[in-house]
């Protein structure tokens, strides 16, 4: 029987155009039923069921499998690996799922399994984390973060890592270079990809790297810088908060507004009475 290899699923979202370089995650208005399909990817396939019951089955060979999805449920299928999947609705729900493509390399190397079903807390999570991230069309830095974080996670949890030294911290010097294209850059959307090249380490290592020496993460220490230099705006200069917003790399002034409050206890507009 010729199997189709298309996903017979509607596209609602995507994140094709928010620049995230470590996964491209689309949310997916399901059909009730489906016939057999073909499904592969050359990444690291995890599906997050965010709506809907399905009684769901995949197929290797001539042998099925099944299993009961319902919100907060996971896939993954590893990387290259193909299957045949259908399924059908168990309840009158709209079925939706996201769809997280990532980048196995994040893992150094590990071999990924295939699971139909797979429980752990952190995974989703994660999961949930990206698809609110989706919503928000969050910046690079912080859907690469989370995205090579839960690779990680998956590889050491799931699969076979291959056991590599921990990267050592960055240097003084590198973490300077490091801090430095931030401030140049705080309007920018600054991805992962940038800040390994400016410390001239793998970005494969920088994350680590760069927590191992700072403590915190890249996009929190960006994070927070652009709070640092947003609060000296918001004291030196009578600037519009919407003008300071975007120079700190903010897209709306209700996110520039949540984020400086979290940080400091008072929206934007009270700080600089």
């Amino acid at each position: 029987m010729d199997v189709p290899g298309r996903l017979p699923s509607r596209l609602l979202a995507a994140s094709d155009s928010l620049g995230w370089r470590h996964v491209r995650a689309a949310r997916y208005a399901d059909p009730a039923e489906t016939e057999p399909f073909l499904t592969r990817s050359d990444k690291l396939l995890l599906v997050l069921v965010t709506s809907g019951r399905y009684r769901i089955e995949s197929r290797r060979g001539v042998s099925w499998r099944a299993a009961s999805y319902r919100p907060g449920s996971v896939g993954i299928t590893a990387p290259g690996n193909a299957s045949v999947l259908r399924w059908r609705a168990a309840s009158s729900e709209p079925m939706e799922s996201l769809h997280l493509h990532l980048d196995p390399g994040a893992a150094g190397g590990a071999a990924f399994p295939d699971a139909l079903t797979l429980h752990d807390a952190y995974v989703v999570a994660s999961a949930r984390v990206l698809s609110e991230a989706l919503s928000v069309q969050a910046p690079a830095l912080y859907a690469d973060s989370v995205a090579q974080g839960l690779t990680v996670h998956l590889a050491h949890r799931f699969g076979k890592p291959v056991r590599q030294p921990a990267p050592a911290a960055l240097s003084d010097r590198e973490v300077g270079r490091v801090v430095e294209y931030m401030r140049a850059h705080l309007g920018d959307d600054v991805s992962l990809d940038a800040l390994a090249g400016v410390a001239r380490v793998s970005k494969f290592h920088f994350l680590r790297a760069f927590a191992a020496a700072t403590g915190v993460t890249p996009y929190r220490y960006l994070r927070r810088l652009r709070l640092e230099v947003a609060a000296g705006m918001l004291r030196r200069t009578a600037d519009p908060v919407a003008r300071i917003a975007l120079l700190c790399g903010y897209r709306s002034s209700g996110q520039f507004a949540r984020a400086f409050r979290a940080e400091y206890g008072v929206p934007p507009h009270l700080f600089r009475r």
